[in-house]
């Protein structure tokens, strides 16, 4: 049984969160619950849960405060928000899970069935890249994202990404140090997250970020250069986004 806690200001949404819980999934020992950060602190030390629900808005602090507030965080941690698009990314960016209001029985079981590969591994690290982009502008130059490794996460800024380039199920992402990486997450995952963020799609395998493209060349059909030297294809389907990016600075 995972041993939960749930952490909420909202008492219906705390009541409507332990009924979905208790109904739907058979492997969740409710610990106890509390409705604000005060409370929520003294309830992880004396529980000491396997896993923490946790509102991100409260009376007397945030999510992030009660988490300063822990001597540590060595549990399971998903989040409860009714955060914009935009913070929902914020989320995706920090490998956190989350959970968005009004809670949906579907959503809320396949982040619970998630948690067996969740570890636990760099809590305060992502907690603080969330964080970070939470409350930054949504620009290339304040952005960080989490990217999964084998015994953990590593956190690194956009702007030092060059490129991605989509490999089946797994992203290969180029840096501006010559460094690399390889993630286990479509190309399309990472099209979504970067997009708002100066990158574009060229090609069914190639994501770049403009801030490196230093010209377009019409040989063979299309092809852009990038800072590193690099000549890379452009389809026939990106062509005319790309351009317009380019030609009309649409970033």
């Amino acid at each position: 049984m995972l041993k939960t806690v749930i952490i909420d200001d909202d008492y219906v949404s705390r009541m409507v969160l332990r009924e979905m819980l208790l109904k739907f999934l058979d492997n969740i020992e409710i610990l106890g619950e509390a409705g604000s950060v005060e409370e929520g602190v003294k309830l992880i030390e004396e529980t000491d849960p396997e896993l923490v629900l946790l509102d991100i808005s409260m009376p007397d602090g945030t999510g992030f405060d009660l988490l300063d507030k822990l001597k540590s965080v060595n549990f399971k941690l998903i989040f409860i928000t009714a955060y914009s698009e935009y913070a929902v990314k914020a989320f995706k960016y920090s490998a956190i899970d989350y959970i968005v209001k009004p809670l949906v029985v579907e959503e809320l079981t396949k982040a619970i069935m998630r948690i067996p590969q969740m570890p636990k591994l760099d809590n305060a690290v992502r907690v603080k890249t969330l964080k970070d982009n939470l409350f930054s502008p949504d620009d290339n130059n304040n952005n960080t994202i989490a990217l999964p490794e084998s015994n953990g996460f590593a956190i690194v800024r956009v702007e030092q990404i060059i490129r991605c380039e989509g490999k089946r199920n797994y992203t290969r992402i180029l840096f501006k140090d010559d460094t690399e990486k390889i993630v286990s997450r479509t190309l399309l995952e990472f099209e979504h997250l970067l997009a708002p963020l100066g990158f574009v799609r060229i090609h069914r395998s190639h994501l770049v970020n403009l801030y490196n493209v230093v010209r377009y060349l019409k040989t063979d059909g299309g092809m852009v250069e990038l800072k590193t030297g690099e000549l890379l294809k452009v389809s026939p389907k990106h062509k005319e986004e790309l351009l317009n990016k380019l030609l009309y600075n649409k970033l």
